[in-house]
């Protein structure tokens, strides 16, 4: 059996899923293991606290963990040799290539010393469990993916899944297959905030809706953290029948920072410092959204790495050569960088490498930054008494609605705005670069935000 229910930004989501939790697990009498997943690390950490919270100790038969792990663990490591007849017993993180035919080339090297990549595990994971799939040709192979689900159903009692919108087409297939053999799966999200995947999940709820073994819950369009005055300029980006209503006592203020203010670095930087939320819709300008850190060598070149003729610790050796390769990308450029790379290494480079350090250069190159901030995806799921938003053109396109064509209406980019507007417990802040804005017309912007009831930030 399935469950869905959709809740908007505020309404407490995790809170009530905890709440559904405890319920569960004092009425739960079987020896089956119970699940809770949501999409980040970040996410499961406040499922467990409030948990703890509301149940004083996380029990035994739940385990709380993210979708991919729960599909690795539980799935893909046990099951691939079983219907698949593939082996996968490690994960990858490193970066993909945008060049597809050089991604599917690293896909299968991947898979050759059984490791799979973190953008497939959706994908591997629906076809060990999805008869319906093409590899599953023949009546035997059919026989084994239903011998599998009816082991799962043996296994699994009931999983919770928080922040639905996150998953794929293929991620809801795989949920929907179990749903429909004999393990209750409770989903709830908002897909007003589906940023990654728009579509997904309003398709998939269109699509079991019919279905006897789905129930489509009554809509929570309350909301316990956005005030009135905010959610003034957030529902008109909501759906005709998800519109929100605020419980929240706070009077919310609405204002706007302009960068040719004397107070503009200031004021930013004072957001930044105190843990609020300053967020832009992606790296531009002075404005970074990523951390070098977050980057590595791509698997097979560190593996190089290792294998040169050191004699000092491995792992040493691997974060000193990354540590100059970023020195080298900052000061010399990128081909100055994978040079160096290969000379001190003594690395045998092919051009598929080539392509993977120059990929790598691209994502660690910062030029010209002044500010550390958080993208619009990244803050989803988070709130602060103040959101801070750098308007670019994107952003003031999608703000103002001025010549948006219909067909844009609730794709991504009309979603990362939704998710922006509805950070804010008090204040929100929209940050006017004119350098991001010069082609605009600055009185026009001003006009425009203060129809939506920005004024200026005294």
């Amino acid at each position: 059996m399935i469950e869905v229910q959709i809740a908007g930004a505020g309404a407490g989501k995790t809170y009530g899923l905890a709440e559904s939790l405890v319920e569960h697990i004092k009425a739960c009498t079987n020896h089956k293991k119970t699940f809770a997943l949501t999409y980040t690390n970040s996410a499961t950490a406040k499922i467990e606290q409030e948990m703890i919270k509301q149940h004083g100790f996380i029990p035994p038969n739940l385990y709380i963990q993210t979708v991919h792990s729960f599909l690795l663990n539980e799935i893909i490591y046990p099951f691939s040799s079983f219907t698949l007849g593939d082996v996968y017993n490690d994960p990858s993180i490193m970066i993909l290539p945008s060049d597809v035919k050089y991604k599917n080339s690293l896909y299968r090297r991947l898979r050759e010393r059984n490791v799979i990549h973190a953008e497939n595990v959706y994908n591997i994971a629906k076809q060990i469990v999805d008869e319906k799939v093409s590899k599953h040709n023949t009546r035997a192979k059919r026989a084994k993916v239903i011998r599998l689900l009816a082991i799962l159903e043996n296994c699994f009692d009931k999983i919770f899944i928080d922040e639905v919108q996150d998953l794929d087409s293929d991620a809801l297939r795989i949920f929907e297959i179990l749903g429909c053999n004999g393990i209750d799966v409770y989903m709830i999200g908002d897909p007003k905030q589906a940023i990654k995947y728009p579509t997904a999940l309003d398709t998939f709820v269109a699509k079991v809706s019919v279905q006897q073994y789905a129930t489509i819950l009554k809509i929570n369009n309350q909301t316990r953290r956005v005030p009135k005055e905010i959610l003034a300029v957030s529902n008109s980006f909501c759906y005709a029948d998800q519109q929100q209503e605020s419980l929240s006592e706070i009077v919310g203020e609405l204002s706007y920072v302009e960068s040719v203010d004397a107070r503009y670095d200031e004021l930013l930087n004072g957001y930044i410092e105190t843990k609020q939320i300053v967020c832009i819709d992606k790296r531009t300008g002075r404005y970074s959204t990523s951390s070098k850190i977050k980057h590595s060598f791509p698997q097979e070149i560190e593996e190089m790495i290792r294998e040169s003729n050191h004699k000092k610790d491995k792992n040493l050796i691997v974060k000193a050569a990354f540590a100059d390769f970023i020195d080298d990308v900052a000061k010399g450029g990128a081909r100055v960088a994978i040079n160096r790379l290969k000379t001190r290494n003594s690395l045998a480079l092919n051009g598929y490498h080539y392509h993977q350090l120059n990929e790598l250069c691209n994502k660690c190159a910062e030029d010209n930054v002044q500010f550390k901030i958080q993208s619009i995806d990244s803050v989803k799921g988070l709130d602060a008494d103040t959101c801070v938003i750098v308007v670019t053109p994107n952003v003031m396109k999608y703000l103002t609605k001025n010549k948006l064509a219909s067909a844009s209406y609730f794709n991504k980019e009309w979603k990362k705005v939704y998710v922006a507007l509805t950070r804010a417990k008090k204040e929100l802040v929209l940050a006017l670069d004119h350098e991001l804005l010069s082609d605009s017309d600055m009185a026009v912007v001003r006009d425009s935000i203060g129809a939506l009831g920005f004024v200026y930030h005294d």
